[in-house]
């Protein structure tokens, strides 16, 4: 596996702080998340996506923490990374290891997630800020942020393997959220395949860390993409009819009423959508507003 050497202005404190804690293991997933038929009527029918129709995306996974000095400028290069590609790249912010814990003083919000706690326990090396691109070369492979936007652009400009489409509906009244995510496969894909539904939150402030500024502790950070929770935990379930594999030209769908945590802005939040192969690679994903 490729192995890459941690962002240079990174110091060496912060590069050697490692995780203190064991080995997650996989999580059980409890499906707890079914589609509500009877409520909602019959789950929209999807034709096979084109492959000229299709959209290869990248997933920029910035593993961040509040006390990371140099993760701030980190967030600036991967929100460029998006602002630059559109639709095409989502952000997540991922925050996980030492540097992410509270403290009595000004770091006393809790960001870290047990899906976020999982994907920073299947790095190979434990560092704030690092990042995963799409997890090519395998989920324990990184990048240091100078790196991110060559591997983006590489990816953008590859043929997809998976094309996705997405319907949903907010249901105020409910607090439900309903998501049918389709997906036309253009190549052969060893599984299992797993489809992940992820929730982000944004424009969240609170204290963070920054050697940029002055005064280095910044009391009103604003916090982007925050991964907040998941709909059926941070790996997913298998995608419905290809869960164990996938050959070209097969098609797969799953459909999910989901009961939204009041603890998060729902018009703040999205739901990114995420595709792993049998390697634990992203294949595809796709980002939606549940209000929108």
């Amino acid at each position: 596996m490729t192995r890459f050497s941690v962002w240079p202005i990174l110091s060496m404190a912060t590069v050697l702080v490692l995780s203190g804690c064991d080995e997650l293991d996989d999580p059980i997933v409890e499906i707890t998340t079914a589609y509500q038929e009877t409520a909602y009527g019959a789950a929209p029918t999807f034709s096979a996506l084109p492959v000229d129709e299709a959209m290869q995306r990248v997933l920029v996974e910035d593993f961040t923490a509040h006390q990371c000095g140099n993760c701030p400028e980190a967030a600036i290069i991967a929100a460029q990374i998006a602002a630059s590609a559109g639709d095409a790249v989502s952000v997540l912010a991922i925050h996980a290891g030492n540097l992410a814990n509270t403290d009595d003083d000004h770091y006393d919000t809790d960001w870290t997630t047990v899906e976020g706690d999982l994907f920073w326990d299947q790095l190979d090396f434990q560092a704030n800020p690092l990042g995963r691109i799409n997890r090519i070369g395998g989920p324990g492979n990184f990048w240091a942020p100078a790196q991110w936007s060559d591997q983006t652009a590489s990816l953008l400009s590859s043929e997809p393997q998976l094309g996705l489409q997405v319907v949903h509906n907010w249901v105020p009244e409910n607090n439900h959220l309903n998501v049918h995510v389709h997906g036309t496969f253009y190549n052969d894909v060893e599984g299992p395949i797993q489809l992940a539904l992820l929730i982000l939150e944004s424009d969240i402030y609170d204290y963070q860390l920054d050697y940029a500024s002055d005064p280095e502790l910044v009391p009103d950070y604003k916090f982007d993409h925050v991964l907040r929770g998941s709909v059926h935990g941070a790996f997913g379930l298998g995608f419905g009819e290809v869960a164990m594999s996938a050959a070209a030209g097969d098609i797969a769908s799953h459909s999910v009423t989901y009961t939204w945590d009041n603890a998060w802005i729902v018009e703040n939040a999205t739901v990114l959508a995420v595709v792993t192969d049998g390697n634990g690679i992203v294949l595809n994903s796709f980002e939606f507003h549940p209000t929108e």
